[in-house]
């Protein structure tokens, strides 16, 4: 892959700390890049994806057959940075609080970029990534995409609670020529949304 896109990370960190206004100020810009390169040197993203052109039986469900549309091909893919975030994580939150709230937006927000990245990769008449727990999807499903994908081979072990080790990691569908859209509809935390409270979305965050 190409190099990282600094640019493109910035407005997702911010996301994830809550800066909805999306002012941003040196001194938490040059935290990020601090964390964004220690990041970069220490994680292990590795990936895990299989195709398919038919419903397996997880996937006969109303909200994943929406997002399909009229298409039934899909990748189910596992991503994750590596167990060795997830102890920086922890030795921040012994060291300093206020580093490890930006360490960890920050590796959330790089997770997702590189999964982009990877995804982009597998073509480009693809659909953004859907994830159990979207759209009143039971976290549950999490379970059989884990096991169809054997996704222990890149480090992920899924706990009893669906919880995925580490944390930095991410388990989804992506549909194959279709054109789904990020929609609000069937969000569970849409009354209390503060990002439309605001006039924004949160999937629009660039």
């Amino acid at each position: 892959m190409s190099s990282i896109n600094y640019s493109k990370i910035y407005p997702l960190v911010y996301s994830y700390l809550g800066y909805r206004d999306m002012k941003r100020d040196i001194k938490t810009d040059k935290l990020i890049i601090e964390c964004l390169e220690e990041i970069e040197q220490i994680s292990s993203f590795q990936y895990i994806y299989q195709r398919f052109d038919y419903i397996l039986d997880f996937i006969n469900q109303k909200p994943y057959l929406d997002y399909l549309g009229k298409s039934k091909s899909y990748y189910v893919v596992a991503t994750t940075l590596g167990a060795v975030i997830d102890k920086r994580v922890r030795y921040y939150q012994m060291k300093d609080m206020v580093k490890m709230c930006v360490f960890d937006a920050t590796a959330s927000a790089y997770l997702e970029y590189m999964a982009d990245r990877f995804e982009e990769a597998l073509g480009n008449n693809l659909s953004y990534r859907f994830c159990p727990g979207y759209q009143n999807t039971d976290v549950k499903d999490i379970r059989p995409m884990y096991e169809i994908l054997k996704a222990n081979k890149i480090g992920i072990t899924l706990l009893d609670s669906n919880l995925m080790v580490p944390q930095k990691s991410m388990i989804g569908i992506v549909g194959i020529d279709n054109h789904a859209k990020k929609s609000c509809k069937d969000c569970f935390l849409k009354e209390k949304c503060e990002y439309r409270k605001d006039g924004k979305l949160c999937y629009t965050i660039k």
